[in-house]
This record gives structure tokens, C-alpha cells and sequence, in this order.
């Protein structure tokens, strides 16, 4: 009794904890939950306020952080606990309480960032050039609107408060190849140089490529290597780049650790893109989120992906993979011209909750310790952990939108509730040494499934008293039951905890208190089944 009872109280304080009785699953917050999920937390910042928010694996808000603006688009946890979080405006550092550490405006940053184990941090920019400067190239003018817009990325040191120097940069511009225009230095043969990108692919299938042609969306880095990989959208591939080379190699073809200074190392999704292959080979379709899964995880160095047109490009469905390069003497390797694997070693493309999974643009995925995988929906704002087998384990809708708007269960938030990617850390992460994670409270207004998860996470058995009819509202304090119950307790108890009524052995089928209007809490137990309702008096 005295555990339950304790573990009530901390429901109440921590978790603001209310039931609801419609049986249906929650349409916002912790929407399904099995014990096998990973323990762990997740990181999610939403598009349309200024908020991030990291929660439990119960859905309970353990931090949160008010941002001046947006997101532009991704946030993470750093290993000394602080946030690292790109804004529309700046990029910031906050600490675990909210407060400021670094702030610095980073023009035409776009869709990610990335922290190193030096402090620095690599961001993503547009990289602008005129019809002319693209003509000039050796770009089709046919292929050509008013401006390109390629990519380029920059490491920034950060300085003070408010001050970054830039270290290191590397752009596609530099490492171009054309079939098109001879009288131009960087004509070639396209199919002899995987190393470089063709000036003039043009894939059908793909929006904006005379204006918008390489379209990144993605950037991790791979400290054991010193390599950087990149997901390009519109292209349909991913790319790995030596970061070992200085600005001076970059924007070449020799240095650095690989001796092919700012040149692709690898390559994969789409080998037309390099003269290879066909569109059977094709593998990715506008792709997002190429990231190395850690090294010390189950499938440590190998490299996952959202495909967002799914594993044929038909576009119906999306889908989750994990690849599995070949590095031979510090070479990734190839099979007919074409960079290894070959294929996915393994994919995911299957049901959320009986919803098809697709996703047009933006989302994510990434690795777990185990082996597990943690998916992101970008419009529904919603993200997933499933098992290598494909269960489904755990799965969370974003439950704010626009500035500070939160949903009410059961409201259909549309996309207003949209996030770019989630990020899920383990429980033994680095960054929460020392970082107080009580739970505070679920977001959203009430949870049937968040309540189910702390109450088990309390060793409170809940079981469904299914036959058992409470009256409900209260009238003149009368609590009253559909017959006889012989239960072994019962407690009625306020918002507060504080017990009103007590007692075990109980046998009758209503209990009469004096009962201001308010809500109140009914906790039954029998045998090994325990079970709390919400009451409301009037």
C-alpha cells in the first residue's frame, strides 16, 4: 500500500497526471510505448516556435529552452551539457538553465550543423553564383535561371560571446567536372572522374535544378576517420570529403590525409549522377539525414539515411536505411565502376500506428546502441523507435505549434506541429553527468499513455477494472459504483495528494464525503490489480 501510495504522490507532483476515458490513442505526445524501448532521451526543436524541448521515454518534459527565433533547423545536446541550436538568425550555445554562453550570426546558414571534439562547429551555407559566373563554369545555359544556389561549408571557431573566426571551407564550386563546354579548364570525361561532380547532370525527378542544383540538407562528422559526409537532395547521392586538408587543399584536388584534397572519397545513391549505372542502380531519392552511426554503438562507423521516396522512388512511401562502406588501405572501394555497398544492408519501410510512413522533404533516422533505430516525420512532427526487425517500439508527436500554441488531446495538429529531425541520446550520455533530469511534466494537457509509462516506470501495476462504473461527475459528494464492490482498498484523494477518504476491506457500492467542486483521484485496488481514476465533483 505504502508504495503505491508514494508512487501516486510523485505522479501527482512531477507529472501532473490526469486520465482520460476516451480509449483512443493520444493524437499528440507519447502516442505508444513498449518497455523495450531504449532508455533515453529526445531532443526535438519545433519549426513554427522557438522552443526545444527535451523529453523521456514517458513523453515528460525534462528540459526546455526558449530560443529569439526559429529554428534553421537542427539543435543537439553537447557532451558538456550545453545546447548547440542554429536559428534563423544565429547559431547559439546555451547552457542546461537557459542562458546565452555564445551567440553568432551565420548568414545564409541552412538545415544543419555539427559540433566537433575541438569545440569548433561546421555549418551548412548557401553558396550563391549568377547565370554568367555558372555559363562561365561550363554550365548549359539552358540549364541556368537567374542565380544557382550550390553549398558550401565552413567551420567557425567560436570567439567570446558573440564572435566565430572562420577556420576551414569547402564548396562544391571547387570540385565540378563538364562534358559541355571544351574550351573550359574542368572539361572532361564525367565517367573517369567519380572524384568530382558533374556540372550538367540533370535529373528529371528532381525540383529547382537551375536554380537550386545541389540542394544539401545534412552534415556528421566522423572524428576516427577525419571525414565529413554530406546529403545532397537534388542529386540524389551522399558524399564523404577529407576535413583534414587545409582551406588551401579544399578548394583542390590533392592534400590532406587522402591525397585527394577536396574531392569526393565516396559517393552513393545514384551513380548516373558519375556515368555509372542506370536508374535500376539508383538507391536514394531526395534523400535527408546521412550520418555515421557512433563508434561505440552495435553498428558502430556504418552510415544511416532517410530515403524519402522510399526504397523504388515511387514515391508512396519512405524509408529508414543502414550502409555498410568498404574502406580497403584507407580507399572506399567500388564494383563495376560504381562505389561499394552495392545495396542496404538493412531497410525499414512499414506502418507507424497503421499510418504509412512518407515524408516528401526534410525527416530523418539514425542508430541506437543497440542496433534500434529512431525515425523522424517531418510534417506530423512525430518520431519512432523500431527494432531491426521492424516492431515498432515507441513513438511521440510533437504536441506545440505555432508561437506558443499546444495541443489539447484529442486535437489533429495538421503540420503546424512540424520539426526538421529529432535526436534521441542515451540515457548514460555524457552530457547529462550531473544534469538534473526530474521529470517536470508532459506538455500537452493530459496523456493516457504518459501516465501508463510513470506509473509502470514506478512499479504501479494499472490493469483495466473493465465491469467497474464510477458516477462521474460527483453530485453532493456521493461517489457512487454500478453494484457492490468487494475491493482490498480504496483512497479518494485531491490534486494535492493529501488522502480525503481511506480504506481497506472495502465492501459497498458508494462512499459519501464532503467534497468541494474540484478534480479528486480514486485509487482501487484488487489482488494484483491497481487502477486510479479521475473524478470531478460539482
Amino acid at each position: 500500500m505504502k508504495k503505491l501510495l508514494l508512487g501516486f504522490l510523485y505522479v501527482i507532483t512531477f507529472s501532473s497526471i490526469v486520465f482520460n476515458s476516451f480509449g483512443q490513442t493520444p493524437t499528440v505526445g507519447l502516442r505508444f510505448h513498449d518497455d523495450l524501448v531504449t532508455e533515453g532521451y529526445t531532443l526535438f526543436t519545433p519549426e513554427k516556435n522557438t522552443n526545444a524541448y527535451l523529453i523521456n521515454d514517458c513523453g515528460e518534459k525534462v528540459n526546455e529552452w526558449n530560443f529569439t527565433d526559429r529554428p534553421s533547423l537542427t539543435a543537439y545536446i553537447l557532451e558538456n551539457g550545453n545546447i548547440l541550436r542554429a536559428g534563423k538568425s544565429v547559431v547559439e550555445i546555451r547552457d542546461w538553465d537557459d542562458n546565452v554562453i555564445w551567440s553568432y550570426a551565420v548568414v545564409d546558414q541552412h538545415h544543419d550543423i555539427e559540433p566537433l571534439p575541438n569545440g569548433n562547429i561546421l555549418c551548412l551555407l548557401w553558396d550563391r553564383y549568377s547565370d554568367a559566373e555558372m555559363i562561365a563554369m561550363g554550365r548549359n545555359p539552358a540549364t541556368v535561371g537567374t542565380e544557382m544556389r550550390l553549398d558550401k561549408i565552413i567551420e567557425i571557431q567560436p570567439m567570446g560571446t558573440n564572435g566565430a573566426n572562420v577556420v576551414w571551407e569547402w564548396k562544391f564550386v571547387d570540385h565540378f567536372i563538364q562534358d559541355f563546354d571544351n574550351t573550359k579548364p574542368n572539361f572532361g570525361i564525367v565517367a573517369d572522374h567519380p572524384e568530382l561532380l558533374d556540372l550538367n547532370f540533370v535529373d528529371a525527378n528532381a525540383p529547382n535544378q537551375d536554380t537550386d542544383y545541389t540542394h544539401a540538407n545534412g552534415l556528421d562528422y566522423n572524428a576516427a576517420l577525419d571525414q565529413i559526409i554530406i546529403s545532397v537532395r537534388h542529386l540524389n547521392e551522399i558524399y564523404i570529403i577529407d576535413h583534414s586538408t587545409t582551406t588551401s587543399e579544399a578548394a583542390n584536388h590533392a592534400g590532406g590525409n587522402s591525397n585527394f584534397g577536396g574531392d569526393f572519397l565516396w559517393r552513393w545513391g545514384n551513380p548516373q549522377v558519375y556515368g555509372q549505372g542506370d536508374d535500376t542502380n539508383q538507391k536514394l531519392f531526395l534523400q535527408h539525414d546521412s550520418k555515421w552511426i557512433e563508434s561505440e554503438y552495435l553498428d558502430g562507423d556504418k552510415i544511416s539515411v532517410f530515403n524519402n521516396g522510399g526504397v523504388d522512388g515511387a514515391f508512396t512511401s519512405s524509408s529508414a536505411h543502414m550502409i555498410t562502406p568498404e574502406i580497403v588501405n584507407g580507399t572506399y572501394t567500388k564494383e563495376n565502376n560504381m562505389f561499394k555497398p552495392m545495396d542496404y544492408e538493412w531497410t525499414w519501410s512499414g506502418s507507424i500506428l497503421g499510418a504509412t510512413m512518407f515524408e516528401g522533404k526534410k525527416s530523418g533516422a539514425h542508430g541506437l546502441p543497440n542496433g534500434n533505430f529512431i525515425i523522424a516525420e517531418n510534417h506530423i512532427g512525430q518520431v519512432t523507435e523500431v527494432n531491426k526487425g521492424g516492431t515498432v517500439l515507441w513513438t511521440y508527436k510533437n504536441p506545440t505549434g505555432t508561437g506558443t500554441n499546444v495541443y489539447d488531446q484529442f486535437e489533429t495538429p495538421g503540420t503546424d506541429n512540424s520539426f526538421f529531425r529529432a535526436e534521441k541520446y542515451p540515457s548514460d550520455y555524457i552530457g547529462f553527468t550531473g544534469k538534473d533530469l526530474t521529470p517536470q511534466t508532459i506538455i500537452e494537457n493530459e496523456n493516457a499513455v504518459s501516465d501508463l509509462c510513470i506509473m509502470n516506470a514506478l512499479g504501479i501495476e494499472t490493469f483495466d477494472f473493465t465491469n467497474l462504473i464510477v458516477t462521474n461527475p460527483v453530485e453532493g459528494g456521493l461517489i457512487s459504483f454500478n453494484g457492490n464492490q468487494e475491493l482490498d482498498a480504496i483512497r479518494v484523494l485531491d490534486i494535492n495528494g493529501r488522502i480525503l477518504f481511506e480504506q481497506d476491506d472495502f465492501n459497498a457500492n458508494e462512499v459519501q464525503l464532503n467534497l468541494k467542486p474540484a478534480l479528486y483521484f480514486l485509487m482501487l485496488e484488487k489482488g494484483n490489480t491497481k487502477e486510479c481514476r479521475k473524478i470531478i465533483a460539482k
